[in-house]
């Protein structure tokens, strides 16, 4: 077993885009026109500049957005034939946040993107086109990079998407609100994530390129050691539709690349993450329900499972040959409250007895037993699992039990984001993955939660916990989830506690393949699809 993130970084390769347009051009007039459209679509009005392109005046107010560079001149370090470029250009927001809210109705169903206005009078909803989102990897095309040699000579050049929701962001001064709500675990956690809020505080900035990281931050190029000067500029697309000038929109930077090594920079440091308040402390008398009220239930949803391969090994002197199907599974909590299971041990005892508890406005309002929990001592564990979360089964062409997954205990804990559009969704969890406790040997007590709009993730690759295919006929099967599968959790939905992928078995023995069809269009396998 392993919990993993199922993170990746794509990154948009090309020089074509707005920003590099002319102005007189018949390809920028009809941009422009294009652009202004849109932005009329999205609640703006279009107005028109004497001796100029249409562009675009808001009919609300919205965020300052602009670059900034820290430093006129910075080291980047170069690692073999690869260097670290890192600017130190921030993405900085001022009067109001800078928020979108990007969703699907369903797997089936584009994503949409709209940003989310704070004025005076409230709340102001601007839907934008569904291109404007990359996916769910950020905003489309958002930021050029640009390298040139002390000659002027362009050597390096990129166009990214831009992620608000970054792993470190920044405070701008003394006066910035002391905390952001915003998520700040990337954009994209999950193939089947539902709805993500992607934002930036007022007052607060990012590292577009770096992140903030150290000296393995930033985007990869093959530059020589020597001086560069290095450009970044926000896209026309993203000028207009953010009505962000030019000159707030670029920022340029002396970059000298050097030999790298090992922390002679800033090295990477953990993200500090601003204190949260714990769930609330349990009276000293919770009382015990028959039924819980629906108001304070999850809803333990399986998502389709996702990562899918095979691992063929052949045949020695000291076992046959075998192969073995890994796949990743998550589930989330959907519903009007956060799962909470807690595990109380006696003296003596090898297990914890657990309980389901059930919050009603942050305060706790009552219990029910919930199953065991148990200690596992094999290696990478070594905490204590709940045993009554999920199944893995693996199913034929008639949906009929082939193999089953032996993975039957879990540390719950919160890896992906999954749905922050929920109402009350926790934007940002205590911890995230194993930086919570799931006890040592000599426990009392273990809390094991999964807040609301999040999934715990599991990719099975060890044998007994993947699936054993060695000896199983090619042809189509169904990789099961289920999620509380004996029914010991309370939640507000049974119905959907089944997921099913499709796969399709082929090859040899010990020369197994494994082919994985889209699912409504979404295909992780091979980094295509409405990601």
């Amino acid at each position: 077993m392993s919990r993993s993130r199922w993170t990746s970084r794509w990154v948009g390769r090309g020089d074509s885009d707005g920003g590099g347009r002319q102005p007189g051009s018949r390809r920028a007039r009809t941009g422009a026109a294009a652009t202004a459209a849109m932005l009329m679509a999205a609640g703006a009005t279009a107005v028109v500049l004497p001796g100029a392109v249409a562009t675009a005046a808001p009919a609300t107010p919205v965020p300052l957005v602009k670059l900034v560079a820290l430093d006129k001149v910075v080291k980047v370090p170069k690692f073999g034939r690869f260097t670290f470029v890192d600017p130190g250009v921030f993405v900085e927001t001022f009067g109001s946040p800078l928020r979108f809210d990007v969703g699907r109705a369903s797997y089936s169903k584009p994503i949409t993107i709209t940003q989310i206005i704070r004025t005076p009078s409230g709340l102001v909803r601007r839907p934008l086109p569904h291109w404007a989102a990359q996916g769910w990897q950020g905003l489309r095309r958002f930021l050029r990079l640009t390298i040139t040699n002390t000659a002027g000579k362009v050597v390096g050049s990129r166009v990214t998407p831009f992620c608000p929701d970054s792993f470190n962001p920044q405070r701008t001064s003394p006066n910035s609100p002391q905390n952001s709500p915003y998520p700040a675990n990337g954009c994209f956690t999950n193939p089947f994530e539902v709805g993500m809020v992607w934002g930036l505080q007022q007052g607060w900035g990012v590292d577009p390129v770096g992140g903030g990281f150290g000296p393995f931050g930033g985007d990869v190029f093959r530059l020589r050691l020597g001086t560069y000067h290095v450009r970044e500029n926000i896209t026309l697309m993203w000028r207009r539709i953010l009505h962000i000038s030019l000159a707030r929109g670029s920022a340029t930077v002396t970059i000298h690349v050097v030999k790298g090594s090992q922390c002679k920079f800033v090295c990477p440091a953990l993200r500090h993450r601003p204190a949260r308040p714990a769930l609330p402390e349990l009276p000293s008398s919770v009382p015990t329900l028959a039924s819980p009220p629906l108001s304070t239930r999850p809803d333990l949803v399986p998502l389709p499972s996702y990562g899918i391969s095979v691992q063929n090994h052949r045949a020695r002197t000291t076992h046959p040959a075998s192969s073995f199907m890994s796949f990743g599974a998550t589930v989330w909590i959907g519903g009007n409250s956060p799962l909470d299971v807690e595990g109380f041990r006696s003296p003596g005892a090898p297990t914890m007895q657990a309980w389901q508890f059930f919050f009603s406005r942050g305060k706790v309002v009552g219990k029910t037993p919930a199953g065991t929990m148990g200690f596992d001592t094999r290696k990478g564990h070594n905490h204590w699992h709940f045993q009554q979360f999920a199944q893995y089964r693996l199913l034929n062409a008639h949906k009929k039990l082939v193999v089953r997954s032996r993975k039957v205990g879990f540390c719950i804990a919160p890896t992906d984001a999954i749905n922050m559009l929920l109402p009350h969704a926790t934007w940002q969890p205590n911890f995230i993955g194993f930086t919570g406790a799931c006890g040592s040997p000599t426990a009392l007590w273990v809390r094991e939660t999964l807040p609301l709009g999040w999934g715990d993730t599991y990719f099975q690759f060890l044998a007994g916990q993947s699936f054993n295919i060695s000896h199983l006929p090619n042809g189509t099967y169904y990789i099961e989830v289920i999620a509380n599968p004996l029914h010991r959790l309370f939640e507000t939905n049974y119905g959907n506690d089944i997921s099913l992928r499709k796969v399709i078995l082929g090859g040899t023995t010990a020369h197994r393949t494994v082919r994985v069809p889209p699912f409504h269009g979404i295909d992780p396998e091979h980094g295509g699809g409405r990601f």
